[in-house]
């Protein structure tokens, strides 16, 4: 049951990771600036502390590894994103995620609960 509960950890983090991701595009899509930039890359490491936050209660005393595989995986998929140029996003957005959203993750998915 435990492991169910790692793999339901995983999926669910990395589900949660893409669809706030994707609705986040929209509006840095959409506005061009400073400013932005800067709320994007704030919400971006939200968005990682939130996934990392959600896989850890769901994961129980599978957290560790779950917080290395789901940091894994969206580091992954945005080098892969980065390098093929998919999606629309800006690189600085990709970039953002590579180096705040992934960290975020791992750091608050790993970390004992109080």
């Amino acid at each position: 049951m435990k492991v169910v509960r790692a793999i339901a950890a995983v999926v669910v983090g990395y589900v949660l990771f893409a669809g706030s991701s994707m609705m986040l595009v929209g509006p840095v899509m959409s506005r061009q600036g400073g400013l932005m930039i800067v709320v994007a890359l704030v919400a971006l490491a939200v968005i990682g502390m939130v996934v990392g936050l959600v896989a850890r209660v769901i994961a129980g005393d599978y957290r560790k590894p779950v917080a290395y595989i789901l940091t894994g995986l969206v580091a992954l998929a945005t080098l892969v994103n980065l390098f093929m140029g998919l999606g629309a996003e800006p690189t600085w957005y990709k970039i953002g995620t590579l180096v705040l959203t992934a960290p975020a993750i791992c750091l608050v998915g790993h970390r004992d609960s109080p």
